[in-house]
Order: structure tokens, then C-alpha cells, then sequence
């Protein structure tokens, strides 16, 4: 099929996908990530995952979080360090221990396979995540801050168990890339990262204001947030956490308001539909019924070892059980870390391609489910807030 009509196809459908999703009350993200499952593969077949999709879907997640670091509060951020990095640790350890004991126990499979499942379901992506915290006005909390320095510590944490794991378990080709030879450009690209970010964004930005161009600051922002990518890609880190330090260096300058006003409707016009379309379009049912049991087990254990990890990381700094649902909810969603987990050990020869399969439905599936719980627990939320502020006014009438 023809690129333009493809995206014709993909704006019309997922503006309707959103207006449907509303009308049920449900996060828009849901109706556009659907229309992925029912255009793709797995249903009507009228859309299939492409060079095309795939880089404009790329681009799609990069500028989604780089407006995420653009509507950030860095010292926020810095300041909820200890709730995130503790929450991302449990987050890792409840549904890594989770799949091991089930794969040993219930389906035989190897420790090192095991091990392998385990660390490609303890991957978390907050790039949808993001996408309901904007719509449910919910980004800049305390929670908001808590789920996105956790989803960047659990980044880390997942390279440095993927380089032991490989260390240890791997082919030949795999064991000879060192802990250290993969540690040591992802620590040195957080050290350029922060230098560059304090002393080259203002003055790019202020050099490129100067310039006497049309959109001269926003091409100028552009140019930070895929420079950023592209270094985090160079040095093994995900891209969207580069685009995401861009957005945070720029919010802490004069330029945060003009540029966020800016750059949203670049993304959400074309962007970043085309992205959440295109993981509705990694789901295909073939052959899928050989392993139903597995894979909804797996699901479970996904869902609920990341919800119960992130829920007693923010209950054990004081968050009521209510917000520390929310962060467990938020750090429900996968997405590009778990692929990049899951082709390790296919290339390592630690799971087989029907195992890979499977590993990207339940990837998906989780991605799908995600947003509706995390809108669940925020209206929850805001509904017992109202009512602690309600019997407060009561109280003062009285």
C-alpha cells in the first residue's frame, strides 16, 4: 500500500479510534492502540508494520517524550529520587522472580530461559504511560515524578541485568561483551548527557532566537531533542530517554512555554498516532493457540508483579495506598526496552522464535490494558480527594 495512503488511513482511523474511546469514557490511547490490533495483522489485515510506520513511529515516541520532559519539573524530579529508584528496584525483582518460578515450576523450561522471560517482562515504557497522566492532568505530581525517574532507573537497572544475564548465559558472541564494556558508555552518556544540557541548551536555544528564520526556536528545539536521541542510541541507551533529558533541559529556560505550545501539535498531528498505532500492529493471533495458557499466565504475572512492586515502592515513602496504585499502574506498560530484552535472547539463543512471539503479545497486551488501570486508580484518586475536601468544608460550616 502507498506510504500517503497509509497515513491517511491511520489519522483518519485513529481520530476515530480516540472520539470512540471518549465517548466510553476510556483513555483516548486505548481507541488509537485498537485501531492498530484491528487494521493489522491480527484482524482485517489493511495495515502492516513497515520501513515507513517505522520510522514515523519512531519519531512519534521521541517527540511524545521530549514534550513529556518539556511539561517536566526537573526539580521535582530530583527530589522524588529515592521513592523512584526504590520503586523501579522492586519493580524489577517482583515480576523477574514472578516469571522465573513460574516458567521453572509450571512449564520446565531452563533457569537461564527462565531468567530471560523474566527480564524481558520486568522492562517498563512509560511513553504510554505519559500520554494518560497529560490527559488526565496528572503529569506534574508526585506520583507523575515518581513513575518517570523510576521507568529511567529501570532502564539502567534492565542494562546492567541484561549485561550479567548475557555474561553468564549467552553464546560465545554474546559472553564476549563485558558488564563493564556495556556499563561504561551508558554512565558516560548520563555525564555528556547533564553537562550538555546545563551549559549548551540555553545557549543554543538563545543563538538560535537570534536567528532570522521562520520557527527558528522550534527547529532549534528539534535539533536538541533528536541530537539527544541520537547520542543515547550511540551510547546503548534508549532513544526517548535522550529526547526526554532535551525536554527537561529546555523546561528549565525561558523557552518552556513558547516551545511546548510549539511542538505538541507537530506530534499529535502525525507523529506520535502513527507510533501508538504501530504497536497494535506487532499483535497477530497466528499461532497463538498453542501457547494461550502461557501467554495469559505470563500477562498475569507481568500486570501484577509491576503493579505490586511499584505499589509497595511508593507505600514505603508514605504515599496512601491509593497514589502508590497509581505508580504501580504507571509502571504497568512496556514497550521498546522489553523488545530490545526479548532480541537479546533470541540472539543469545535462550528462547526460541515461538517463545519470542509470544513474549511480544504479552508486551503488547500489557501496553493495551495499562492506560485503562491508570485512569481507574487517578479517578479514584481524585474522587477521595473531593471527598476529604468536601467533609472539610462540612466540618468548617459546622
Amino acid at each position: 500500500m502507498n506510504y500517503l495512503l497509509q497515513l491517511v488511513l491511520i489519522l483518519v482511523l485513529t481520530k476515530l479510534g480516540a472520539h470512540l474511546a471518549n465517548r466510553f469514557k476510556l483513555p483516548t490511547v486505548i481507541g488509537e492502540l485498537l485501531v492498530g490490533v484491528l487494521a493489522g495483522p491480527a484482524v482485517f489485515h489493511i495495515l502492516t508494520y513497515g520501513t515507513f510506520i517505522h520510522y514515523f513511529a519512531e519519531i512519534g515516541v521521541i517527540i511524545l517524550m521530549f514534550i513529556a520532559g518539556l511539561e517536566g519539573d526537573l526539580k521535582q524530579l530530583f527530589h522524588y529520587w529515592k521513592p523512584a529508584l526504590t520503586v523501579a528496584t522492586l519493580g524489577v525483582i517482583f515480576p523477574t522472580a514472578a516469571a522465573v518460578l513460574l516458567c521453572v515450576g509450571m512449564f520446565d523450561f531452563s533457569l537461564k530461559t527462565a531468567l530471560f522471560l523474566g527480564l524481558i517482562l520486568s522492562a517498563t515504557s512509560v511513553s504510554i504511560t505519559v500520554q494518560v497522566l497529560k490527559e488526565m492532568s496528572y503529569l506534574n505530581t508526585r506520583e507523575g515524578a515518581i513513575i518517570l525517574g523510576a521507568a529511567v532507573a529501570d532502564d539502567i537497572i534492565c542494562v546492567v541485568l541484561l549485561g550479567i544475564s548475557t555474561s553468564l548465559f549467552g553464546t560465545a558472541s554474546t559472553q564476549n561483551s563485558s558488564i563493564i564494556g556495556m556499563a561504561v558508555p551508558k554512565v558516560l552518556f548520563f555525564v555528556i548527557a547533564i553537562a550538555l544540557a546545563k551549559w549548551l541548551v540555553p545557549v543554543f536555544l538563545k543563538i538560535a532566537s537570534k536567528i532570522q528564520s521562520s520557527e527558528n526556536v522550534t527547529t532549534g528545539a528539534l535539533i536538541l531533542c533528536f541530537g539527544f536521541a541520537f547520542l543515547a542510541v550511540e551510547m546503548g541507551m534508549s532513544d526517548v530517554l535522550g529526547a526526554y533529558i532535551a525536554g527537561l533541559a529546555i523546561s528549565e529556560t525561558n523557552f518552556k512555554e513558547q516551545l511546548a505550545a510549539k511542538i505538541e501539535p507537530i506530534g499529535y498531528a502525525v507523529f506520535i498516532p502513527v507510533f501508538f498505532v504501530s504497536i497494535g500492529l506487532e499483535i497477530t493471533f497466528k499461532g497463538m493457540q498453542n501457547d494461550l495458557l502461557f501467554i495469559g499466565l505470563l500477562l498475569f504475572v507481568a500486570i501484577l508483579g509491576k503493579q505490586i512492586g511499584g505499589a509497595i515502592g511508593g507505600k514505603l515513602f508514605g504515599l496512601t495506598w491509593n497514589e502508590a496504585n497509581i505508580v504501580g499502574a504507571g509502571m504497568v506498560s512496556r514497550g521498546e526496552m522489553a523488545l530490545v530484552v526479548a532480541n537479546v535472547a533470541v540472539s543469545a539463543g535462550l528462547i526460541d522464535h515461538n517463545h519470542y512471539t509470544a513474549m511480544i503479545v504479552v508486551t503488547v497486551m500489557a501496553t493495551l490494558i495499562a492506560p485503562s488501570m491508570l485512569k481507574v486508580f487517578i479517578q479514584r484518586g481524585k474522587r477521595v480527594v473531593s471527598g476529604i475536601q468536601l467533609n472539610k468544608t462540612s466540618e468548617a460550616k459546622s
